[in-house]
């Protein structure tokens, strides 16, 4: 499907959107998150709230580039997982050396 199709199918909020959205970059989407973040339930988690992301933002904006737009908001929330998944106070290695102490 072309992908003013599928923005014109987000603009009318048809729910067929998401699963075209996934059925033609959920793969490229999961790829994206899985190497930032290398946890397959993450990886999947982030590709779900990126879906969510493009609802919410789709109808006020008209990406050019579909492909670009959904990629970026994938990164971008992967990255941010990965800074909330290795913050310091959530990372097991300074745990494990207060033990030894």
């Amino acid at each position: 499907m072309d992908d003013n199709k599928l923005i014109q199918l987000f603009w009318s909020r048809d729910g067929e959107a998401l699963a075209l959205l996934d059925r033609k970059y959920g793969t490229r989407l999961l790829a994206t998150a899985w190497n930032i973040l290398g946890n397959p339930r993450d990886a999947e988690e982030t590709v779900n709230d990126t879906y969510l992301a493009v609802w919410n933002t789709i109808p006020p904006q008209r990406p050019n580039p579909l492909v670009a737009f959904v990629c970026r908001i994938c990164r971008n929330l992967a990255l941010k997982r990965y800074r909330d998944n290795t913050a310091a106070k959530r990372n097991g290695t300074y745990d494990l050396s207060l033990e030894e102490l």
